[in-house]
């Protein structure tokens, strides 16, 4: 690691482009795949170890990298690279990486739609403009995923930053010509029917949200994502069985697959489904001692992903749980460890 004193840098000095001057070593060049790994080395000493002296080497690896007349790679070494400077939020360096795969690779789908995502979080506003009018120039046809839901998550961030009325209503329609055209080009995955119903969310929409997650669940054969979600928003309108099947959708699809749902919070939920459907069938709650263990079962297992974090959701627990135990007498087991020691406090 280099022993030199560590130079600050401000994003605007932190971004290389080809009007600097160029390196006149005669180093070998460095492919992008080569550049990636020294990268990933440096961040790992910067954020890891805490080493302030690889912070200058990594500045110094990026500026190499981006004066070479020639990169060796092709466009997924690319986006390959911004990706695990992005990771540590290295969302400039990634930028100057991106900028360089796209003078190769201008119209790469992945990478202008990476730029969308990574310039809006360093305030390369100008350049992600310019990407944006590229990116609406390729057919949609020929569009990624990352197409679609970076270029949706960017004019979101345009709608966010924007006073005029005419400007927002034609972003939203927009927004939602996209979102459609994405499920429609990729309709047998999740992804898509996320992301149209987190639109119709942001635009406040709550009907054409749930169409789009119950049309997930008919098309598609893994959606946790959705399952839980649409389960929300059942509950919040009473309707307590159609959300505890939802519910048992999301467990049963998160089993088949590594996509990340909060499977705290389902269970959380799962619990909170069976004593609402109880209270609703009675008075007063009148459930049996396989029902109410079941349900001290869920709320163990949420704490056990929540890792016992106070929040909103623990406290709901805990209110929970003293409620079950006055009202049926059943008090909880100390095999549901976490719930007995939670309620127990």
């Amino acid at each position: 690691m280099s022993s030199e004193q560590e130079i600050m840098i401000t994003p605007e000095e932190d971004t290389f482009t080809e009007e600097q001057p160029q390196q006149t070593s005669s180093a070998i060049m460095l492919p992008v795949s080569s550049a990636c790994a020294k990268a990933q080395t440096l961040l790992h000493y910067i954020y890891v170890t805490e080493d302030d002296d690889s912070r200058q080497d990594l500045y110094e690896l990026i500026q190499q990298f981006a004066a070479q007349p020639q990169q060796p790679g092709d466009a997924n070494d690319f986006h390959n690279f911004s990706v695990v400077l992005a990771q540590r939020n290295e969302y400039v360096y990634a930028c100057t990486v991106l900028d360089c795969g796209l003078r190769l690779f201008p119209k790469n789908v992945d990478l202008l739609a990476d730029y969308l995502q990574y310039g809006t979080r360093c305030n390369q506003l100008n350049a992600c403009k310019k990407y944006y009018k590229t990116l609406l120039k390729i057919p949609r046809r020929r569009w990624t995923w990352r197409g679609f839901a970076f270029l949706m998550e960017y004019l979101l961030f345009l709608m966010d930053r924007s006073d005029s009325a005419k400007e927002l209503d034609a972003k939203e329609q927009e927004l939602v010509s996209i979102a459609t055209d994405f499920r429609k080009q990729f309709p047998y995955t999740e992804e898509p029917y996320r992301s149209e119903s987190n639109v119709y969310r942001m635009l406040n929409l709550p009907d054409q949200e749930a169409a789009v997650l119950r049309l997930a669940l008919e098309n598609v054969r893994i959606a946790p994502k959705c399952a839980l979600r649409y389960a929300d928003i059942l509950f919040e309108r009473g309707l307590y069985s159609e959300a505890a099947a939802a519910v048992q959708r999301a467990i049963h699809d998160a089993n088949q697959t590594q996509a990340s749902v909060n499977e705290g919070y389902v269970y959380y939920l799962n619990a909170l489904c069976k004593i609402a459907l109880a209270q609703q069938a009675e008075t007063d709650l009148h459930l049996d001692e396989e029902a109410v263990r079941s349900i001290y079962s869920d709320f163990n297992i949420a704490l056990a992903k929540f890792q016992k974090t106070q929040s909103s959701y623990t406290e709901v627990i805990r209110t929970k749980t003293n409620t079950l135990v006055n009202k049926t007498g059943i008090a909880v087991d100390p095999s549901y460890e976490l719930l007995y020691e939670y309620v127990s406090e």
